[in-house]
């Protein structure tokens, strides 16, 4: 049985022991931080760490802070899809010499067009935006509605309404 990437993330980055408490009390959240990381992948880097990285830590942020005070669980949910415009704001591609191969943001997963490389092309981010305008509540639903499943997607974006503080 393989090792998800999210249980590589979580070890390789100190975050299992954060990570923890978060799951014992809310235990659907440890499923919906795996359909993320299995989505955007390990080698996904807007700045210095892995976006993921980002993402989680700024989760277990949110959830520290809100668990004494309200849902902590749509704290995390909010903290998690916080940088979901990260993955949209610039371009993901292969390179090997002259050509290339762009990675189209809503058509499949990062971890999927890495395997799909030939031998020898290196993916890396691009500094070029991806065209359009992707604002910060639009990148959160649609990240949202390529990883949840349809009733972590009802409660978390319709009833709890998640992105309603990200920008328009």
């Amino acid at each position: 049985m393989r090792t998800s990437l999210f249980r590589q993330i979580a070890k390789e980055y100190k975050l299992s022991a954060k990570l923890s408490p978060v799951f014992i009390v809310s235990p659907d959240l440890d499923d919906v931080c795996t359909r993320v990381v299995d989505y955007i992948g390990v080698n996904f880097r807007v700045r210095e760490d892995p976006l993921v990285k980002e993402m989680l830590t700024d989760a277990i942020v949110a959830w520290r802070a809100a668990r004494k005070h309200g849902d902590a669980n749509v704290a995390f949910m909010k903290g998690l899809f916080g940088r979901a415009h990260d993955l949209y704001a610039k371009r993901y591609a292969a390179f090997k010499g002259e050509k290339y191969n762009v990675w189209y943001p809503y058509h499949e997963s990062i971890p999927s067009f890495e395997q799909r490389q030939p031998i020898g092309y290196v993916c890396q981010v691009v500094n070029e935006p991806v065209p359009g305008n992707v604002t910060q509540r639009c990148a959160a639903f649609q990240l949202a509605a390529r990883v949840l499943t349809g009733y972590s997607f009802t409660r978390y974006f319709e009833n709890y309404d998640v992105a309603r503080d990200f920008a328009h």
